[in-house]
């Protein structure tokens, strides 16, 4: 009897397992397409509105780092429990991906159904998530919609424009939700376009580093550079980092481009012997896991001594995954390189991080400087990083010095590096040379 049952559930289970995810239980994406045809095609819907949204779990391989793939995994069940408490039963929600969901909604009345429903989605994905551990995740969804017959009438079409509003939207921050807009396909377009270019410019050499003077606050004298990217692109001209090294980084085109400014940028310096450099590294570099590796195959390469290059690295490497973090800062401490927070002031900011973490010099983030003599909250700000770099016996660095009056605040205040326009524009390795005549010279 029991073999009997056995072979007649055999193929209603197999037909399930086809049609669903094992780990949540919600239909695939197959199921999901299917389902999706058939409401748009229902005499019904095309007299009221349909929306689609597209969502994904912030950081969600970040969070299975820290927390294990079993916890990972209870995420995904309690995010999909979550969805499904929001939506009616004719009504669909569907994992496309590894942290992606998919939410088809029939029937809405107008836009305010539609921005009421996003609330609620939001509203309920917002909750924390006791783990088994003890431990409690704190994931964010970020949100794109497309609304039928508003933005198209096809299903593929119509979770392409979700898609596409998902991107801007993770573009705009953790929890951010966007709604489709008709430019958003041509900027897609120009984005693929873009990274086409940039994989054939890593290889035919396209780039050029230039290089920002450092100077010492109190006496002006140069105590090093910070090395910076550019791209000569054939036709659209010389391109600044922020217009191609997000899509370097989404790509993971900024691993090769990140170990070639590192190597030019040792190259160079090595031939200066009075001056330092300091490099930026991406997220994705730090994340990559062979960070360390690299560095100190550029310093064995270039025979940089480790002490006259500092890597500058953002707070938000940090607080993924904790542990991690501090194992790639010690090793990059071992070689003998200084650590620089970069951008400080902008984010988390925690005195825990500096405490826990082998940074030798903080920088204060441009913003601050720049209103420096306008606003006494960034004259606050200012005081209190440069009070805090005394007391962890850290450097302080203020870029983005474009005045007399902002150095002026930096020098009475004790700040020990200033950069900026005011002392020297990013210049090429020749006019750096020229730059340093001239300021012996001048002495």
């Amino acid at each position: 009897m029991s073999d009997a049952n056995e072979v007649a559930r055999g193929p209603w289970q197999s037909e399930y397992l086809a049609l669903h995810d094992p780990v949540t239980s919600l239909p695939n994406r197959l199921l999901m397409m299917e389902f999706l045809a058939g409401a748009l095609s229902s005499p019904q819907e095309g007299r009221r509105t349909l929306a689609v949204f597209a969502l994904d779990i912030d950081n969600f391989r970040q969070l299975n780092e820290m927390y294990g793939l079993a916890s990972g995994d209870l995420i995904l069940a309690e995010t999909a429990r979550r969805l499904r408490r929001c939506v009616r039963d004719n009504d669909l929600v569907a994992r496309v991906g590894a942290d992606e969901f998919i939410l088809v909604a029939t029937g809405l009345a107008d836009s305010k159904a539609v921005d009421g429903l996003h609330r609620r989605l939001q509203a309920a994905l917002s909750v924390p998530v006791a783990l088994p551990s003890g431990a409690v995740a704190y994931p964010q969804a970020d949100m794109g919609i497309a609304l039928a017959p508003l933005d198209a009438h096809e299903p593929d079409s119509l979770i392409h424009c979700a898609e596409l509003a998902l991107n801007r939207a993770k573009e705009e921050g953790p929890g951010a939700c966007c709604y489709f807009a008709a430019d958003m396909n041509d900027e897609m377009a120009g984005r693929r376009t873009l990274e086409g270019d940039l994989r054939r410019a890593i290889v035919s050499d396209e780039f050029v580093l230039l290089f920002q003077p450092r100077c010492d606050a109190r006496t002006l004298e140069l105590l090093g550079v910070e090395a910076l990217i550019r791209w000569d692109h054939p036709q659209l001209g010389r391109l600044a980092p922020d217009e191609f090294v997000p899509i370097a980084e989404k790509s993971g085109l900024v691993i090769p481009l990140g170990e070639w400014v590192l190597r030019k940028a040792c190259d160079t310096i090595s031939r200066l012997p009075e001056l330092n450099v300091s490099v930026n590294v991406s997220v994705v570099q730090f994340r990559n896991g062979e960070l360390v590796g690299t560095v100190e195959s550029a310093l064995r390469a270039t025979s940089l001594p480790a002490h006259r290059l500092e890597l500058e690295i953002t707070e938000s490497v940090l607080i993924e995954n904790t542990d991690k973090a501090l194992d790639i800062l010690e090793g990059l401490k071992k070689l003998g390189v200084r650590l620089s927070m970069d951008d400080f002031g902008t984010g988390y900011s925690s005195l825990g991080y500096l405490r826990t973490f082998p940074f030798d010099a903080l920088k204060i983030d441009r913003r601050f400087v720049g209103d420096l003599d306008q606003s006494k909250g960034a004259l606050a700000i200012v005081q209190a990083i440069l009070g805090l770099g005394r007391a962890l016996g850290m450097q302080v660095v203020a870029e983005g010095v474009e005045t007399e009056s902002q150095l002026a605040v930096l020098k009475a205040d004790s700040c020990d590096e200033v950069q900026g326009f005011y002392l020297g524009r990013p210049m090429t390795e020749e006019a750096l040379r020229a730059y340093i005549a001239e300021r012996r010279l001048a002495s």
